[in-house]
């Protein structure tokens, strides 16, 4: 059966999930792609349903709702999409157990933050920490970005009292022009790599708690890098 009706309960629920505070609330978040989809099937991700454009189709054992093409264009928030979304609960978090964490601390570009967490997978950071003030994982751009890391790494929200724990277990690293040239660290203990934010670089909390600070070489009159590409070429570094 095609669902038609704006008053659908369904369709008034993916709508709502488009907020952060509806995703916060339902524990649930929106997917749009055949190749996100089928990475959250391939990951075990829990699924709630999954939604599909009239005409389009997707083999799955998941619960499928067919929208009218006039609905789904209503629910996507992409400019040419093919016709396949989810609505997906979110993963718990568990206890850290990576010897490289990537620390996140204030990033607010949903594109970048998506491309850390599919660099950070590439690169063995299995485990990411979420400071406060960092924009939302679960934003669309994040989502499309992390093509489909998110649903295999574990991602933990923390405060700084967290962190200080932690430093009886890691050392806190963080990149700075300052700092010791990349090239010359050697790693020797168990590490969470702190990237700052794009305006204004990392807290004074999380600067104060930092052990080392490292610098990626550089020529020409460039001042500094994107944060997304800066903590590639660092997390590359510290295989």
């Amino acid at each position: 059966m095609t669902i038609e009706s704006v008053s659908n309960q369904n369709f008034k629920l993916i709508n709502k999930l488009k907020m952060k505070k509806y995703r916060d609330k339902e524990n649930l978040f929106i997917i749009e792609s055949r190749k996100l989809v089928d990475e959250a099937i391939a990951s075990s991700t829990n699924i709630d349903f999954i939604f599909l454009r009239e005409g389009v189709s997707f083999e799955s054992s998941y619960r499928t709702l067919v929208f009218s093409e006039t609905l789904f264009d209503k629910l996507s928030s992409m400019t040419s999409p093919d016709g396949i979304g989810a609505v997906v609960r979110k993963k718990e978090s568990r206890e850290l157990s990576s010897h490289k964490i990537l620390l996140l601390d204030g990033i607010n570009d949903p594109g970048n933050i998506g491309t850390m967490i599919r660099t950070s997978e590439a690169f063995g950071f299995r485990d990411i920490i979420l400071m406060p003030e960092t924009v939302d994982i679960y934003n669309e751009k994040s989502l499309r970005a992390s093509m489909g890391s998110i649903f295999r790494l574990n991602i933990v929200a923390m405060d700084y009292e967290d962190i200080k724990k932690l430093k009886s277990s890691y050392k806190l690293l963080a990149a700075d022009m300052d700092g010791l040239d990349i090239r010359e660290y050697k790693r020797k203990t168990k590490i969470i790599l702190a990237i700052g934010s794009e305006a204004n670089g990392l807290s004074d909390d999380i600067r104060d708690l930092t052990d080392d600070f490292l610098k990626i070489p550089m020529e020409g009159e460039i001042e500094s890098l994107n944060a997304a590409i800066a903590a590639s070429i660092i997390m590359n570094r510290l295989m």
